[in-house]
């Protein structure tokens, strides 16, 4: 390989690193931003918007690797199962905190009377959607990680279970992706 081009390479590398970091950390600032909103369920909207934000994020980049596995492309199979078992633990924190975070939307005065009163379909149908397809990424994951820590390396002689580990990955993202956008949704029209 001629230095021209390993050099372009590794500055692309650079650079996608740079910009992935960049975006996550304001990312994570913005959802930072929730402990110190006026509320007394700050803390809660805190830890779910972090646990949300890095699962999208872990997610995301997950997908770029359940790309390699669906094609064949020869991927690290040892650091996937720790990346995907961090993103399936990261996902239940996500599903744990929305649910501590829900007795308040719930509750008495919550935002759900005040959806109900202003944008009733909003709440009979994305809440109800948003509430279910939130908790099926974090299965989906767990079932993957499964697979990789079950099979160790002999997965790499099963080219069925590695597509299979992919389309779970590609559905997790998925979920995540619909669940984070009916959240901020929620959050825009009533913030708990």
């Amino acid at each position: 390989m001629p230095t021209d081009q390993y050099l372009q390479g590794q500055l692309a590398k650079f650079l996608v690193r740079t910009q992935a970091i960049t975006a996550l950390c304001i990312l994570l600032a913005l959802a930072g931003l929730d402990f110190f909103f006026p509320t007394n369920y700050h803390l809660q909207a805190g830890i779910h918007g972090i646990s949300s934000i890095s699962a999208l994020v872990l997610g995301t980049y997950l997908t770029h690797r359940a790309y390699a596995l669906i094609r064949g492309v020869h991927i690290n199979f040892h650091s996937l199962r720790y990346w995907l078992l961090g993103a399936t633990a990261i996902n239940f924190l996500g599903a744990l905190s929305g649910n501590w975070i829900y007795m308040r939307y719930r509750g008495q005065d919550g935002p759900k009377d005040w959806i109900l009163a202003n944008v009733p379909a909003f709440h009979n149908y994305l809440m109800e959607f948003k509430e279910f397809v939130s908790l099926f990424p974090f299965p989906l994951m767990l079932a993957g990680s499964f697979i990789l820590f079950y099979y160790g390396d002999a997965i790499r002689e099963r080219r069925d279970l590695t597509q299979l580990v992919g389309i779970l990955i590609l559905l997790a993202w998925l979920f995540l992706l619909l669940g984070f956008v009916a959240g901020l949704t929620l959050a825009k029209l009533r913030f708990v």
